[in-house]
């Protein structure tokens, strides 16, 4: 009877998390980015909302909480990360499966020729894709295809490119063997209940020694020696494992994941897990409440300090000032700039302060200048209110 097999689960769950890559940048809710980093807006789009660049501590917020979750999903999971979901390994694989599909139909010669094209269009979709995460997709398109008008991004895509190219062909697992870090990192985050794949001790007695785990393994390691940094969880040895045993009239796989490392353990929360998960609940709550309840309009006044101020003959000073004004909703909005009611038998605003037309999520600076009688109170506040729909919805406090 056949074994189920880990290899087409695995390529199911890397086709999907290439499809999300490759789509995500084109998705949109009402009209805006589901999930981008305009460079152009200065503006992160998060689930379709806007974040400008003054409100970094909700970006702050989202990175805190994608890295706890990451964490928590290497306590639980281990290093299925590595070799079900890291890019480097999904689209190694994906280069791999092409080249499979052509090994045995083919001359050597045309089987290598067949590499060396499926890493250079898997380069350069992962490069156009990478530059959709910060360009909208129609204007990487048309600045590609005019790239004597744009030629800093159409460098980049050269060497993204390259550097994915050189990737897929020179470098392949020797990064994950060699060079990331991660596997020495997630060894400190290893806890009871963290997902391994073992060779089953209450079966080791019915290893054949074929060593077909060894030759199927891509890191080049024997699972049998327990566990190692190396080893990226990616199932191959358990199916060659299942292969092999399954043509035996008593034959089990000896290879599996397991939680823990005694038979029959299951999931449990550890002191990492309950740690992390807290956190993680605890940042989510937090950039839930800031998204939900951040404030639409920013408004920040400025003295014009290269311009003195004026003293006029009425005993009145003129100052010039600029306020500005920051539309974050996702319509275009009207606003005014007034003096509070109780200081405006004391100052006024000159200059175009009214009727003040913002699009949706844009800024815009206004000059004007405040007059002001300075003989008063030379230390008195002057509070400007910014109106819109006949209501206050922002205030500064200044010192003409």
């Amino acid at each position: 009877m056949p074994f189920p097999r880990i290899t087409p689960k695995r390529h199911i769950v890397q086709l999907l998390l290439i499809a999300a890559a490759l789509l995500l940048p084109f998705m949109t809710i009402a009209g805006k980015p589901f999930l981008r980093m305009d460079i152009g807006l200065q503006t992160l789009y998060l689930a379709g909302g806007p974040i400008r660049i003054d409100q970094f501590y909700l970006v702050l917020l989202a990175t805190l909480f994608i890295i706890a979750a990451f964490l928590l999903l290497t306590v639980i999971l281990g290093r299925v990360w590595c070799g079900w979901l890291c890019p480097q390994t999904v689209f190694n694989d994906l280069a791999e499966l092409i080249g499979i599909r052509f090994e045995k139909r083919v001359t050597p010669q045309v089987s290598k020729l067949i590499e060396h094209l499926a890493a250079l269009v898997i380069s350069k979709l992962i490069a156009f894709n990478l530059l959709c995460w910060f360009i909208p997709p129609a204007q990487v398109v048309w600045r590609l295809m005019h790239f004597s008008g744009y030629p800093l991004l159409f460098a980049c895509f050269l060497g993204l490119t390259l550097f994915g190219y050189l990737n897929l062909i020179l470098v392949k697992r020797s990064f994950c063997r060699s060079y990331c870090p991660y596997g020495r990192f997630q060894t400190a985050l290893m806890d009871s209940g963290t997902l391994n794949l073992v060779f089953l001790q209450e079966t080791r007695d019915r290893c054949l020694q074929c060593g077909s785990c060894v030759q199927t393994c891509p890191m080049g390691i024997d699972i049998r020696d327990g566990f190692q940094i190396e080893c990226i969880g990616c199932g191959r040895c358990i199916d060659a494992c299942r292969a092999v045993m399954e043509r035996r009239p008593d034959g089990i796989g000896l290879i599996d994941y397991r939680f823990g490392e005694v038979k029959g353990t299951r999931f449990r929360f550890g002191s990492k897990a309950a740690s992390l998960s807290i956190l993680a609940l605890l940042l989510g709550i937090a950039l839930t409440w800031g998204l939900t309840g951040r404030n639409q309009t920013a408004f920040a006044v400025q003295r014009i300090a290269s311009v003195e101020p004026r003293r006029m003959p009425d005993g009145f000073q003129v100052q010039p000032w600029r306020a500005t004004i920051g539309n974050r909703s996702e319509s275009a909005n009207v606003y005014s700039i007034r003096i509070s009611s109780g200081e405006s038998g004391e100052a006024a605003l000159l200059g175009p302060v009214s009727d003040i037309l913002i699009s949706a999520n844009q800024h815009h600076e206004v000059t004007f200048m405040i007059r002001h009688k300075r003989s008063v109170n030379r230390n008195a506040d002057v509070q400007l209110q910014l109106v819109s729909s006949g209501r206050t919805i922002a205030a500064v406090t200044i010192k003409p």
